[in-house]
């Protein structure tokens, strides 16, 4: 009776620990896809990135439709007062040459009358999706951001400096702004941004004339803070570009392509110069050598 009765109690906990981890798995699933939400990540563009290696437009589109916003938090969107809006959107090149600053300016419209529970703060992020021939250098953007020019800012896609035109994927820039507390302010229900995003032109292929990089308009997101008791949550806005006022964003750059024709003296020119260049060096090291020799023997 007593083997039975210590069977018994066996059995009991070993169906209990059973059911501990399941529910432990259960929950521990729960907070990571929580933690893991697109809409929760720093980063509108990470989440994509992670699923995906080259930027494409349509899949880009569909993810913001249905991973993006599908999830994002919807704790403002009852408070009718809080309804921003972009009025305009205008973007131009800034610059010559082969580096050139790609100027955004937008200006977002919001309802005059006061609002019930205003945020603790916002940031507008503009999501660049660069086209071929055209790159950001993330150790730029970066420094930037420690100048307090942009709140953050990051590069995905392909991030190698390097590659020509022809041998490179697509990258996108996301850069963050702060807002600040005059989004919501009574006294100004209409805010200007402005943005100058520094780029870099890759090298296009041999050919005559130039190659034709035309920029589209930027995706653009309006995220805020709700100051609550028990914590603070953030909520994502897109802000439509099709109800603007005023839309001109399609900057245009023409990128020189280098001439076939003068291939064999560029090459012959740059052969020369490497030969000349290594030839300075060794002598300059044989003449250090010989007065390190020299300076050895006065001094013995």
């Amino acid at each position: 009776m007593e083997l039975h009765d210590y069977l018994a109690r066996r059995l009991a906990m070993v169906i209990t620990v059973i059911l501990v981890a399941k529910i432990s798995s259960c929950l521990n699933t729960a907070v990571l896809s929580e933690v893991h939400a697109p809409y929760v990540d720093n980063y509108v563009a990470k989440s994509y990135f992670n699923k995906h290696e080259n930027l494409v437009d349509s899949m880009f589109e569909d993810f913001i439709a249905h991973d993006i916003l599908y999830g994002a938090c919807v704790s403002l969107q009852g408070n009718v007062e809080f309804s921003p809006k972009l009025s305009a959107l205008h973007g131009k090149l800034i610059g010559e040459g082969s580096h050139r600053r790609l100027s955004s300016t937008l200006r977002l419209k919001m309802s005059s009358e006061s609002i019930s529970r205003p945020p603790k703060s916002c940031e507008v992020i503009i999501v660049e999706r660069l086209p071929s021939g055209v790159f950001a250098d993330p150790f730029e953007l970066q420094h930037l951001v420690q100048r307090g020019v942009f709140r953050d800012a990051a590069v995905f896609g392909d991030t190698n400096l390097e590659l020509p035109s022809f041998l490179s994927n697509r990258s996108l820039v996301e850069v963050h702004l702060e807002v600040g507390a005059n989004l919501t302010s009574q006294q100004k229900d209409e805010l200007e941004i402005h943005m100058e995003l520094p780029l870099h032109a890759r090298y296009q292929p041999l050919g005559h004339g130039f190659s034709r990089v035309e920029f589209a308009s930027p995706d653009l997101f309006l995220r805020c803070n709700v100051e609550r008791k028990e914590d603070d949550t953030g909520c994502l806005f897109l802000l439509d570009k099709q109800n603007a006022e005023s839309i001109d964003t399609h900057p245009v750059w023409e990128v020189p392509c280098g001439n076939r024709e003068h291939t064999e003296v560029v090459s012959a020119f740059t052969f020369i110069s490497a030969v000349v260049s290594a030839l300075l060096i060794i002598v300059a090291s044989i003449k250090y050598s010989d007065n390190a020799s020299s300076n050895v023997l006065k001094q013995s």
